[in-house]
């Protein structure tokens, strides 16, 4: 029997730019992915989507369920981060860097899933 479950309630969303030079490219997502395997395994973390918008300009967004406050106090504070940005402090152009954050517009958010693809062949 398949259960459907909701789409948790966001609270927070966080769109970040980080800009990497180009030689550093594969450096970068290699640390970034070990980073966001903690990050998406919070039980806070509704979504997490990464892009690049050209080479070595990369740009994410996260939603969560707790605010801003939460996410800056708590999130923030567990010990991958660290590691990651001692790591990448060379690899990002920090004057390009971009953080912002974002409450969501009640009943103007959804996330579609497309049902007959679960669940995922490995």
């Amino acid at each position: 029997m398949t259960s459907i479950t909701p789409a948790p309630q966001v609270s927070c969303i966080i769109q970040i730019k980080n800009v990497v030079k180009p030689s550093d490219r594969e450096a970068w997502l290699l640390l970034f992915k070990q980073c966001f395997n903690h990050v998406s395994a919070e039980p806070e973390c509704a979504y997490f989507i990464i892009g690049e918008e050209e080479a070595g300009v990369f740009r994410w967004t996260e939603g969560w369920t707790k605010d801003k406050d939460w996410v800056n106090n708590v999130q923030l504070k567990k010990p991958y981060y660290e590691p990651f940005f001692k790591a990448t402090a060379p690899l990002v152009i920090e004057s390009e860097t971009k953080v912002e954050f974002f409450t969501p517009l009640e009943d103007l958010s959804m996330i579609k899933v497309d049902l007959l693809s679960f669940p995922p062949k490995a």
